[in-house]
């Protein structure tokens, strides 16, 4: 696996726990995968993270867009190594719009032999979008120059999601050489371990309020802007009802100043069950995603979810079925949305159940797994480990 950055128990390396939960889960199958990452966050150069090795690399990190510049030459060197170490049969690189993904392309002259696989999220200016105009502009340059040469470069890509199927077609891979695959969510391992009203008490939220949490990065890709005017409408017109911004980064100022007593700003947390538990309803104004697993960990405890309806979220959050999808920095009608539900309670307890029905059938860690192995096997043509 190469990938812009990968979790760390021991330094809470927070960020793309999908990666994560993939690598573990296929070594738990028997698979030997190494990872070739960014160092991060205080991270060790390497550790053994749940029989997985991880290996990092010095990177230039750019905080306030969560960006890792790659020390591309220190990269090629570590990966060369590890695959003569290791005996690589397929190297999967993850996010595309990352320069860790640059190696597909510095390397496939000299490793011709071993395929690549790419796992997208979501392609820069086309359809996600950072909410920053220059940002934007350099992404979208990014997708038609560096970015298609990289699509040349694999011989597999795998999307999130039935939309992105488009955009790869459109940016010249073959739909034979495309796959549709995610990530999943565990009901036995996300489990609260406090009670609701415990979890209130400790946050300082009434027990007959209705609950309304964001939990993500606090950047302008995830629409906090547009979630705080859409808060401040919803408590002007609506009682007894509180929202939790659970996370963290360059907007956490700018939150903090909000007056109302009602928005309140936990920073990052390392019990977001508990916290969701909690909670009524889950709220994610994204301007960009992929498939976020908040809205799978919200629907693993039975929460219904307002979402943007951008990236695969329309995929897992069905319209008026499991939850309400509006226009990504439509706050107007991201108001209207919440008002909808709490002018409905009995709507978001069985929006929430059937959100919950879903998952344990679409999102099984078993046949997501078995997909990944179904394509490794196909391009490496190997049988799986017995």
């Amino acid at each position: 696996m190469v990938c812009p950055y990968f979790h760390s128990k021991a330094y809470h390396v927070k960020l793309r726990p999908d990666i994560y939960e993939v690598s573990r889960r296929l070594a738990d199958r028997g698979h030997k995968i190494v990872v070739l990452t960014s160092k991060t966050y205080g991270a060790p150069t390497y550790e053994v993270v749940d029989d997985v090795e991880v290996y990092r690399v010095w990177s230039i990190p750019l905080p306030k867009i969560y960006y890792f510049i790659p020390i591309i030459p220190m990269f090629m060197a570590i990966m060369f190594k590890l695959i003569r170490k290791y005996s690589v049969d397929i190297v999967h690189f993850w996010n595309y719009e990352y320069l860790t993904s640059v190696l597909s392309l510095l390397s496939r002259k000299k490793l011709r032999n071993i395929p690549f696989i790419m796992t997208i999220i979501g392609f820069p200016g086309l359809n996600w979008k950072y909410g920053v105009k220059i940002i934007d502009f350099i992404g979208l340059i990014y997708t038609y120059t560096i970015g298609k040469a990289i699509l040349k470069a694999v011989d597999y890509v795998i999307v999130l999601g039935k939309n992105l199927v488009r955009y790869a077609t459109w940016m010249g891979v073959k739909r034979d050489k495309i796959s549709i695959n995610s990530f999943g969510i565990d009901l036995q391992e996300f489990k609260p371990r406090k009670r609701a009203d415990e979890m209130r008490k400790e946050l300082g939220v009434p027990s007959d309020e209705i609950v309304i949490s964001f939990v993500g990065r606090l950047e302008p890709v995830k629409g906090v802007k547009y979630l705080l005017k859409a808060a401040e409408v919803v408590c002007k017109r609506a009682e007894h009802v509180t929202f939790l911004l659970v996370g963290d980064g360059p907007l956490k100022s700018e939150i903090k100043l909000n007056p109302y007593s009602k928005i309140i700003f936990t920073g990052w947390r390392n019990d977001v069950a508990d916290v969701l538990n909690a909670s009524d309803i889950l709220i994610l104004p994204s301007l960009s995603e992929g498939l976020p697993l908040s809205v799978l960990e919200a629907y693993a405890l039975g929460k219904p979810v307002i979402a943007s309806n951008v990236g695969a979220v329309s995929e897992v959050v069905i319209d008026g079925y499991s939850g309400l999808l509006v226009p990504s920095r439509d706050w107007r009608q991201l108001a209207n949305a919440i008002l909808h539900l709490l002018n409905n309670p009995k709507l978001i307890q069985e929006m929430g159940k059937r959100g919950k029905a879903l998952i344990e059938i679409k999102y099984n860690w078993d046949n997501i797994l078995e997909k990944y192995e179904q394509i490794y096997r196909l391009l490496n043509k190997v049988s799986a480990p017995m």
